[in-house]
């Protein structure tokens, strides 16, 4: 799987945290088609420190709760700097405990009842960390729509980035979008994502008549 689609979770084994874990694993996968998992989700043959490090390392990113200061927490986020991945730091405790060491990073603020605001910061976080991988496929979206516009003499318009990014992340939980080098596939993959109305038949059948007559 590629690694953008899991997450790992840090957090502290606490029981008032496991249904906003859950709400949290829900959230990642029905918005970003994320798959999360924090060190206590499976049950494997190697020690549990082996287990952590190797849970951070396939990550794509990772989200730290440091609520109450624990210190498996903070060792975990140790890992995590140390390996050089994307963190999104949360808690629940009023910013100005946060640790000195780490005030300099930015926090998501949440308080259980108010998921909302929470969820809307999230989704901007994780937004701006995988911006470049949305950024590269709409750039190749929009050469295959230019190519598909003049060699068919049709006018179709492309979606904003945003409303594309809302496609892409759907289209993955029901196909693997190929690598990037696969021309042929990616074009079949990407067009019908970037034309504004490429479920009307006629598009469709355009779409379809055109893809069949690429060779590369």
């Amino acid at each position: 799987m590629n690694s953008r689609h899991e997450c790992f979770i840090i957090m502290p084994f606490v029981p008032e945290l496991h249904y906003f874990y859950l709400f949290l694993q829900e959230h990642l996968k029905e918005e970003h088609n994320i798959d999360c998992e924090r060190a206590d989700n499976r049950i494997l043959t190697i020690p549990l420190l082996e287990k952590i490090k190797e849970q951070i390392l396939n990550a794509g990113v990772i989200i730290a709760d440091i609520t109450g200061r624990n210190a498996n927490v903070f060792y975990e986020l140790g890992l995590a700097h140390a390996y050089g991945k994307k963190v999104i730091l949360i808690t629940s405790d009023p910013i100005k405990e946060v640790p000195s060491d780490i005030r300099h990073y930015d926090f998501i603020h949440y308080d259980l009842q108010n998921h909302v605001e929470f969820f809307s910061k999230l989704n901007n976080a994780l937004y701006h960390i995988f911006i470049e991988d949305y950024k590269d496929a709409y750039n190749k979206a929009i050469t295959f729509l230019k190519a598909f516009n003049k060699e068919t003499k049709m006018n179709c318009k492309p979606v904003s980035d945003q409303i594309f990014r809302i496609r892409f992340i759907k289209a993955e939980r029901t196909q693997d979008i190929p690598h990037k080098t696969d021309t042929k596939r990616l074009r079949a993959s990407l067009l019908p994502l970037i034309i504004e109305n490429s479920t009307q038949v006629d598009v469709m059948e355009c779409i379809i008549t055109w893809l069949k007559e690429q060779r590369v």
